[in-house]
C-alpha cells in the first residue's frame, strides 16, 4: 500500500521503503518495486552506511545523481537519479525511509522531494498507529480500537494554551465513545506571531486519528517553510487530494495571529465558521476562504482579515458543539453559543469556555453523538 500510494505522487521507474525496527536502532522490513540494492544488516550508528544509512542517521531527505554517486546505483545499473526521504514520527524519530529512483538524471527536484516528504509524513501516522495498535494487543492494555483511538487522539491534542500578550485564551475538547477526529493547536510561527489551527478529519476510530497525526505533520512543515496563510492551505489540500483515499476530506481553520497588533489572517477550509463577538455586540462570521481540503486538486482559496479589540471574543469550535441534538432532535445551534459569549462579555476566557461546554452538554443529555472541541480568545489590553 505504502508504495502504491507512492506510485500516484512523483514520478518513478524504481521504488523502496526501509521500515525501522521498534529500538530505532536496526533495519527491519525493507519491500522494494523494479530495483534490487543491496541492503546491509543496517545497525545503528547508521551514518556512512551509504546514502539510506545518511538518511537514517540524520532524518534529512537526500537525492542525488549516477555521475556523483555511481555506487548508488547498483540495484539499478539504468537509473540516473534517487532520492531518498525520511519517513519521520511525530515525536521527531526517524522510524524508515522511502526511496525512488528514476531514469533520468533531473528525475526529483525541491517540489518532488517537498510532496515525499509530506508523504512520508503520513506514512509515519500510519506505522505509528500500527504500533500502538500491536502495542495494545501484546500487553492487553486496552479492549478496543476505540480506546486505541482515544490515546492517540490524547496525544496529539494539545495539554494547555500558550499565553498570548494581549489576548486571554481557553480551549477544551470531549471525545464521542466513537472517536471523531476533532484537533486543535496553537503553533509558534516566530516573530512573536503565532498559528492556530483547527479542523474535523471525517471518519471515526483509528482511520480518523491516523489522518489527524497526517494533517498535524503536514501542517507543522508547511508552516516552517515561512508560507502566507493561503499558501499553506493550498499545499495542504494538495497534500490531501493525492495522498488519501477517494471519500476523505478535512474541515480546517487556519489563522496567523499577531498578538502585538491584535491582528488576524485567516482561511477556512470549508470549517463551521467562528464566531466573533465585538464589544459593542455586533457578531461577524469568519467564512473567507474555501472548500474543505481534499475534495479537489487544486480549489482556490482567499483570506480574510480581522483586528480584535479589547473585550472581543473569538469561539472558534467543531460542528460537535453546534450539531449536538437533544431528545426532539433540535441542534444547540450557533445562537446558542452567540447567547453564551453574549453572557460572558465580563468573564474570562476559560469562564466562557466552561459554561458553553456544560451549556451544550446539557442540551445534548446522557448521548454524545460527536466530538466537541471549543477554543476562546478574548482580546485583552
Amino acid at each position: 500500500g505504502v508504495l502504491d500510494g507512492l506510485a500516484t505522487l512523483v514520478q518513478q521507474d524504481a521504488s523502496g521503503v526501509y521500515v525501522m525496527g521498534k529500538s530505532g536502532r536496526r533495519l527491519r522490513h525493507t519491500l522494494f518495486r523494479g530495483c534490487d540494492p543491496k541492503v546491509p544488516d543496517l545497525e545503528a550508528p547508521f551514518d556512512g552506511k551509504g546514502i539510506v544509512g545518511d538518511v537514517l542517521a540524520f532524518g534529512k531527505p537526500l537525492s542525488c545523481t549516477a555521475d556523483e554517486s555511481s555506487d548508488a546505483f547498483t540495484g539499478r545499473p539504468c537509473a540516473k537519479s534517487r532520492l531518498v526521504v525520511p519517513i519521520v514520527g511525530s515525536d521527531q524519530r526517524v522510524l524508515g525511509a522511502l526511496d525512488l529512483w528514476s531514469d533520468r538524471p533531473d528525475g526529483y527536484d525541491a517540489n518532488a522531494t517537498e510532496l515525499v516528504t509530506l508523504y512520508g509524513m503520513a506514512v509515519a501516522g500510519a506505522l505509528e498507529g500500527a504500533r500502538l495498535h500491536a502495542e495494545v494487543i501484546d500487553k492487553r492494555q486496552l479492549d478496543s480500537d476505540m480506546a486505541l483511538a482515544h490515546r492517540v487522539m490524547e496525544e496529539l491534542l494539545p495539554h494547555s494554551t500558550p499565553r498570548l500578550p494581549r489576548f486571554d485564551i481557553a480551549g477544551s475538547h470531549e471525545s464521542s465513545h466513537s472517536v471523531g477526529g476533532d484537533y486543535y493547536e496553537f503553533i509558534p510561527l516566530g516573530d512573536d506571531r503565532w498559528g492556530v489551527v483547527i479542523a474535523d478529519v471525517v471518519g471515526k476510530g483509528i482511520p480518523a486519528a491516523i489522518l489527524v497525526s497526517a494533517l498535524r505533520a503536514s501542517i507543522a512543515a508547511l508552516v516552517g517553510h515561512e508560507l502566507a496563510v493561503r499558501a499553506v492551505i493550498r499545499r495542504a489540500n494538495r497534500f490531501f487530494h493525492e495522498s488519501v483515499e477517494d471519500g476523505k476530506f478535512v474541515t480546517l481553520f487556519y489563522a496567523v495571529i499577531d498578538p502585538a497588533l491584535r491582528r488576524m489572517l485567516y482561511v477556512n477550509a470549508g470549517h463551521v465558521p467562528p464566531i466573533l463577538l465585538r464589544a459593542n455586540g455586533e457578531v461577524e462570521l469568519l467564512e473567507e476562504g474555501g472548500v474543505p481540503l481534499g475534495l479537489f486538486e487544486a480549489p482556490k482559496y482567499f483570506e480574510g482579515h480581522v483586528v480584535l479589540e479589547e473585550g472581543d471574543l473569538l469561539a472558534l469550535y467543531t460542528d460537535g458543539v453546534v450539531e449536538t441534538a437533544d431528545a426532539e432532535d433540535n441542534f444547540y445551534g450557533v445562537d446558542r453559543v452567540v447567547e453564551q459569549l453574549r453572557a460572558g462579555q465580563a468573564a474570562s476566557a476559560t469562564e466562557v469556555c466552561s459554561s458553553i461546554m456544560q451549556a451544550v452538554r446539557r442540551h445534548g443529555g446522557s448521548v454524545r453523538q460527536d466530538d466537541r472541541t471549543l477554543v476562546v480568545m478574548k482580546a485583552t489590553p
